[in-house]
Order: C-alpha cells, then structure tokens, then sequence
C-alpha cells in the first residue's frame, strides 16, 4: 500500500468516468462431465480516480452449461444467468514509470483485479433420477472474480489521455456454494467456478475541476 500511494502521487491527477460493454465466451465448470462454450454480454461503467486504478460496476447476461457424457453421470444443464460485480483493478503502470523503452510501456497496460457480485439463475437441468424430466430452478449465489486483462487507448486527446479504450479481459468467477448447474445432491460440487473470456470497448469522460468534457465530441 506504501508504494501504491508513493505512485499514486506522482500520477497526474486526471480522473475519468468510463461507459463500456462487450461480449465473449463463458465456460462453467460444475458437476457436469462435458463443459460447453456459450455467449455471454456485459456492460459496464468505471471511474478512474487516477490513471492506472479504476473501481467498475459490471453486469452480465448470457448462458451457462453443460452436459452429461454417459449414463454414470446424467447431469446436464443450461443457466440463463444475470450477475453484477464490483471490482477493483490495478494496471502495471502504476509501478512502471512512462517512455522507458516502448516494451515497457505496452507492458503498463496490463491490469490485475479481483471485487465481489452476486450471480442469479434461471436453470433448466436434467432430473437425474428420471433423465425424461426437466426441472427448473432459481437461483441466486455469491461470486468472487479474479479478472485479468489488457486495456489500451485507441483514440486519445490533445493530453495524450485515452478517451476511446480497448479492453481485453479474462475473469475466473469462483463461487463457494452448491447450485450453479441447479443440482443439490450429495454428490455436487461445494463449490464451483466459470471463466469468461471477453473484449470490449470504454468510452472515457474527463473530468477537470468539477467538470467534465468529451473529447469525441
């Protein structure tokens, strides 16, 4: 935290609001024996009190599933899933000082996160006792992400500030509890976890003295 806030300090004081969304593959890995890639969206809206860390807000919509493989495990499920997650991220220029080399630099744009959500569910999921019957759950669970990414201004201003960035991003979703397939049985998972692979775009407001002003415009 100590060298943190010695950087912080000498960053230029140039803070942002940022408008995003995106869209990428989601993969859950639960009980079931065959994990199936799917779509899912996300938008999403973060505030730079400095150039390098950001707070965002994020939610989600898209598919979870899976499937069985034979008949010792007939768990198959699809989720159609909502989540909003807060998190933090911290970008590797905080620590690496600009125009070093121009290696250095591309490096700076590398970023590292972690926060907290909550996922809800609507599942359809195979009875396993009876593979004809389809049950239907809802859910909500708790989410804890680890995200990493790569984001970089593709449009900049006068200052050389990003206004337009890319975002490149992956995010390991853990969650501690048992549902995320809709099972409850003695043998489903305590705990389980879904990657989302995603790329997207953030539109930046910069804010001076109280006001803000788009550089698009």
């Amino acid at each position: 935290m100590v060298l943190v806030w010695g950087q912080a300090k000498a960053q230029r004081n140039i803070q942002q609001v940022t408008f995003g969304g995106g869209s990428g593959i989601a993969m859950a890995y639960t009980g079931t024996v065959l994990q199936k890639m799917t779509v899912a969206f996300y938008s999403d809206v973060a505030f730079y009190p400095l150039p390098y860390i950001n707070i965002n807000l994020e939610a989600q919509a898209g598919l979870l599933s899976g499937a069985s493989l034979n008949k010792k495990n007939r768990k198959s499920f699809n989720n159609n899933y909502q989540a909003a997650i807060i998190n933090v991220e911290l970008q590797a220029g905080m620590f690496i000082a600009p125009y070093k080399n121009s290696f250095l630099d591309r490096v700076r744009n590398f970023y590292a996160g972690t926060g907290y959500g909550l996922i809800h569910s609507e599942i359809s999921n195979v009875n396993i006792i009876n593979t004809e019957v389809t049950d239907h759950i809802t859910n909500t669970l708790h989410i804890v992400p680890v995200k990493l990414g790569y984001e970089f201004g593709i449009i900049k201003n006068s200052y050389d500030e990003p206004i337009l960035r890319a975002n490149l991003s992956f995010t390991l979703n853990y969650i501690n509890q048992k549902g995320l397939d809709g099972y409850y049985d003695a043998y489903a998972k305590s705990g389980s976890f879904y990657n989302y692979y995603a790329i997207g775009l953030r539109y930046a407001i910069i804010l001076r003295h109280g006001r803000s002003k788009s550089y698009l415009q």
